[in-house]
């Protein structure tokens, strides 16, 4: 695996490994609760993180067969996956697109994690057999930017990760004082 993208994917696979511990503590009524009326549950929070990733999987997947249609990310995309990463640092809430907002009313944490863990070892053999040649051509269409080198989708993984397990980390401090 190309080293640089082996770092961004550790540090994705670090990252949600933690927050499933953490969330390991809660029982089942605690991460089906939302906090509020008309907001998600961490269980539904989880379910969305899983779904963008196998969404963004199946995109890749796509892509790469069809390697002779990519084209490099121009400095528009990149403009615009650098705004992305400042709308999901700011804190604001932003409504999910369509292909990635149907989540369960209730969910297992075991059963998502168990769900993430397909997802995620698909997307390392994914990485893992990634053309070098490919590092710079539009792999991912966000649904808001545009096409991202895979590099960004990392970056933008991690990002969105980070955005929601904010989120999560306070529904659980109001579920448990």
């Amino acid at each position: 695996m190309n080293p640089k993208l082996e770092d961004k994917y550790l540090h994705l696979e670090e990252s949600r490994n933690r927050l499933l511990d953490e969330l390991a503590g809660l029982d089942d009524a605690q991460l089906n609760t939302a906090t509020s009326a008309g907001k998600w549950s961490i269980n539904q929070h989880v379910a969305h993180l899983v779904l963008v990733e196998e969404r963004a999987l199946d995109n890749i997947r796509y892509k790469l067969s069809r390697q002779e249609e990519l084209q490099n990310v121009g400095l528009n995309q990149i403009v615009r996956a650098f705004l992305m990463k400042l709308a999901l640092q700011s804190g604001r809430k932003y409504k999910a697109p369509a292909v990635v907002a149907a989540v369960p009313n209730t969910c297992h944490l075991p059963a998502l994690r168990q769900q993430w863990d397909k997802a995620r070892f698909e997307l390392e053999d994914e990485l893992t057999g990634f053309p070098n040649q490919l590092l710079e051509k539009g792999i991912f269409k966000h649904p808001m930017v545009g096409y991202l080198t895979i590099s960004q989708t990392l970056t933008f993984l991690q990002d969105h990760f980070i955005h929601h397990k904010r989120i999560m980390q306070a529904q659980k401090q109001a579920l448990v004082g």
